[in-house]
């Protein structure tokens, strides 16, 4: 039993992607997202306008949420609810007063990092304000959206909610960062898969289509190939040492074909906060001082609007001198109705941040330094992230490398990350055929607690480490993380953080139930795959060690042995080790975990928080359907105009509507239309649709006549075959089963033949259908045919009738058709004879092949017993019927004419 739990334990264990995942490269200023799912392609997700890349930032336009490139051009008319660069602040208590934040953070009185909502919506309480974790969290549900929207393109009947993701992170993110980013997805009810690094997802990208060295494990034999990923982006620069290598393995000693594996060992990290938005921040100043100075209006320095429409053209004019000289600068009516034009070179901006081209190079010695290995070993750098197409940063990174040799430009600078996560999403799935991978990631700064080092730096994410004590009643613990960033200036003595207190109570009482010897309390901590510290148990154990054998050893020693006596012996000891565990050896212990530091959401913060959420996204809603609805009663009041209006090629209303119809309809489509334009804005969904409704209600009985007109003549004529076929087996089959009772009286009893195929009941059923059908045409077609002219009477007989009686006789007929013929019964015991007579009936007892009378032969007229009379002329030499077999009307013969109905004019009711 306790194999079983442990193989159900790693079973559980690992991930398992059943169904589509989303893959979110979350940046400072832009978000790149890729669906994981069976029939879409692996690519980016675009946005409402088709960008591949999605502006990070979420803002409202009075009461209207935004996002993407919408959210970022409302800052200029909006700039107080205008929120980007969420990414930076996510975990933190400190406020940054940087020019790229329209409305600075604050903080709460309960320390927490909050943004004012000046004017909320009315949705909205009056005094609203927003953390990082849920602005970040309004910016997952556009996400989600547009990932549901993809997924639910391949034309499913429903919309395919996404619930699992796979982020990036930058891989020096500190414990509240992670937590933060976690609460957020809790939030919005998405499940995290993986949390992996930055720096990862561009390796797994690389990865995907290339082969590395072979490298042996256990020998140390082999090679392993050296990259450095270098990501610039917004607001940080990161480099990542990665090894890559291959293994391979035979998955049992009979294998011929070995199993290959791809690792992705993680080996060191450094950064620095220098990004894109330094450049942006810097062009910003030069303009606004350019300006001031040409204008005299220092008053713009506190002018929000004019300070989004200089960061608007600061972001445009950097992209131009990314590849240019010079740039041209124009923004109108930039403050008090004053346009401002000027130029600006390459050169003036590097010379203002020339002092910081240093910081773009120091990550990449700091994660050399990190991973043990130097520049030699680096077979390529790998640049990613849109600040390293900047010439500034490519000669910082020169400089750092000593030429160009070993930049590589061999990954999308955008997209790899994402692509990246989305693989390894992939490779977690049992949906799709991948090359095994193997990643391996580890902790920037080494955890440790009370001067002990508990999680070093070459450990993996994912360990776990037991730490013993002397049993005390009350045992207090505290872990400390030494700072994640590994620039030079801070190797030397890094800063320690504390993350977490694990406090244990009742020790003592809970040794009275313990009765091995020394005691000891043991803590097993573990370090998730997502970077979260936490306890994962806490015992009071012996600390003596003994030398029994494992549950590995006994396992191998079960399986591995050829002969009896020691498969025997095995299951013994095997018994005895699962029986060592006994109540005294082993006593669960009462824990607190204590969050240090910036603490993460409460509960009470998390509901508050969901409630907001949970408001926006049902007036959006509301919202939506309201449009939807306006839209739909708008367009057809524009169609219902074209049809009724004397000129309209379509002539269908005035041929199938009576005058009074027609006057009665615009009359009520002339006050919608007048309504329309003075409600339209502050009516709400169902008033709308009952406006709609109350004429569709006045067209409904006009579409009826003219559906009806068109679909009648062909349902009447298949109904006529249907009761053809149905009468011509009826009649056949009569016969048939006569022939059989004459038969079994006429047949030895010797020779049984089988009893008729079908019941006498089963007959009646089948004509009493024919009957009713009769009497209900019959009774109908004389009124049908008295208003065939006149487009505006309502019809009498309706299609649908029709094809519901003819499917209901013809389903009746088919079952008995394929009814399986019966059996002869068994024969009765004879005196024996050594010869055998052949006995050749002379006529069948329910079996002939199917011969329809003739379509211009009444069928009323003819007689069951004169049907022969009726039917074609049979050839000279009739087949003689063997015994046992029925009447065979195939349904292909059944719908022969169906088919292919010859025209005919719409028959009277005394020709049916």
């Amino acid at each position: 039993m306790r194999i079983r739990r442990i193989w159900t334990a790693l079973a559980l264990s690992l991930p398992v992607v059943r169904a589509a995942v989303l893959a979110i490269d979350y940046g400072a200023e832009f978000t790149k997202l890729s669906l994981v799912k069976p029939g879409v392609p692996f690519d980016v997700v675009l946005d409402r306008d088709s960008k591949r890349k999605i502006q990070s930032v979420v803002g409202w336009k009075r009461d209207d949420r935004v996002f993407g490139q919408e959210g970022k051009m409302a800052a200029t008319r909006f700039p107080d609810t205008h929120f980007p660069y969420i990414k930076p602040l996510l975990g933190s208590t400190s406020p940054r007063l940087d020019t790229i934040y329209p409305t600075p953070p604050t903080i709460s009185p309960d320390g927490v990092l909050i943004f004012p909502h000046p004017s909320p919506p009315s949705h909205l309480g009056d005094e609203t304000t927003w953390t990082p974790t849920a602005l970040l969290a309004h910016q997952l549900a556009y996400f989600r959206t547009l990932a549901e929207d993809l997924a639910s393109s391949g034309g499913g009947k429903s919309r395919e909610p996404i619930t699992q993701v796979i982020v990036t992170v930058p891989a020096w993110w500190t414990q509240p960062q992670r937590r933060a980013y976690r609460d957020a997805l809790e939030l919005q009810g998405l499940t995290c898969l993986a949390m992996i690094g930055e720096g990862t997802g561009v390796a797994l990208n690389y990865a995907m289509t290339r082969s590395f060295p072979t490298f042996d494990l256990e020998d140390g034999t082999g090679q392993k190939e050296y990259h450095v990923v270098y990501d610039s982006g917004a607001m940080s620069t990161t480099a990542t040492v990665v090894a890559f290598y291959q293994t391979e393995k035979l998955p049992t000693p009979k294998s011929k074909t070995p199993i290959v594996t791809t690792h992705i060992d993680v080996l060191g990290t450094g950064w620095e906060e220098i990004g894109g938005v330094m450049l942006d921040i810097t062009l910003q100043k030069m303009l606004l001082n350019d300006f001031i100075s040409k204008s005299g209006k220092k008053d713009a320095r506190d002018d929000k609007k004019a300070l989004a429409k200089i960061s608007r053209e600061a972001n445009r004019v950097k992209h131009i001198l990314s590849a240019n000289q010079e740039s041209n600068i124009a923004i109108e009516s930039l403050y008090d109705d004053i346009d401002y034009k000027s130029r600006i070179s390459r050169a003036d901006l590097e010379s203002a941040i020339s002092e910081s081209q240093s910081l773009f190079s120091t990550p990449i010695i700091s994660a050399l330094s990190s991973a043990g290995v130097t520049l030699d070993n680096i077979s390529s750098v790998i640049l990613f992230g849109g600040n390293t197409r900047v010439p500034f940063v490519q000669s910082a990174i020169r400089n750092a490398l000593g030429g160009d040799e070993k930049v590589a430009q061999n990954v999308n600078a955008d997209e790899a990350a994402v692509l990246g996560a989305a693989y390894y999403g992939a490779a977690l799935s049992r949906q799709f055929k991948m090359k095994t991978l193997e990643v391996v990631e580890r902790p920037v700064g080494e955890i440790t607690s009370g001067g002990q080092v508990v999680f070093s730096k070459s450990s993996r994410l994912g360990e776990r480490k037991s730490l013993l004590y002397t049993p005390q009643d009350d045992l207090t613990m505290e872990f400390e993380q030494a700072g994640s960033n590994l620039s030079l200036s801070k190797i030397a003595d890094p800063h320690r953080e504390a993350i977490l207190s694990v406090h244990i109570h009742d020790v003592q009482k809970a040794l009275t139930n313990f009765t091995a010897p020394q005691p000891v309390v043991n803590l097993t901590m573990r370090l998730d795959p997502r970077g979260h510290l936490s306890v994962a148990n806490a015992v009071i154990s012996s600390n003596i060690t003994t030398k029994e054998p494992g549950m590995a050893e006994a396992l191998k020693g079960l399986f591995g042995k050829k002969d009896k006596d020691s498969d025997a012996t095995n299951v013994e000891e095997l018994s005895d080790l699962l029986s060592t565990t006994t109540k005294g050896d082993k006593v669960a212990l009462r824990f607190k975990e204590t969050v240090l530091g910036v603490k993460p959401m409460t509960g009470e913060q998390k509901r508050s928080t969901m409630s907001q959420l949970s408001a926006v996204a049902s007036f959006e809603a509301a919202k939506t359907a309201r449009e939807e609805a306006r839209n739909l009663l708008e367009g057809y009041l524009y169609r219902l105009s074209g049809l009724l209006d004397d000129d309209a090629e379509n002539r269908a209303l005035h041929e199938f509507a009576t005058k009074e119809e027609r006057e009665k309809m615009g009359k009520l489509m002339r006050e919608s239309f007048e309504w329309l334009g003075e409600h339209a804005e502050r009516a709400d969904e169902m008033t709308l649709k009952l406006k709609r409704a109350a004429l569709e209600s006045l067209e409904a009985p006009i579409i009826l006549r003219y559906k009806e007109h068109t679909a009648r003549p062909r349902a009447i004529d298949d109904f006529q075959q249907a009761m053809f076929s149905a009468r011509a087996f009826f009649v056949e089959a009569h016969k048939n089963n006569s022939l059989a009772l004459e038969s079994i009286s006429t047949a030895p009893s010797d020779k049984p033949v089988p009893p008729p195929r079908y019941t006498e009941e089963e007959l009646k059923v089948v004509e009493d259908m024919l009957k009713d059908n009769e009497k209900w045409i019959d009774g109908l077609m004389v009124k049908q045919v008295k208003i065939e002219g006149d487009k505006t009477k309502d019809p009498v007989i309706l299609s649908k009738d029709l094809d519901d009686r003819g499917k209901r006789l013809q389903n009746t007929v088919l079952r008995l058709i394929n009814k399986k013929p019966s059996k002869p019964p068994k024969a009765k015991n004879t005196t024996s004879t050594t010869s055998t007579t052949s006995v050749t009936p002379t006529s069948s007892d329910n079996s002939s092949s199917a011969t329809f009378i003739p379509k211009d032969t009444p069928t009323s007229q003819v007689e069951p017993d004169k049907v022969e009379d009726a039917l074609p002329a049979e050839p000279e030499e009739t087949p003689v019927l063997l015994e046992g077999e029925g009447v065979k009307l195939e349904e292909e013969d059944l719908m022969e004419d169906a088919a292919e109905p010859e025209p005919q004019e719409v028959p009277r009711h005394e020709e049916l």
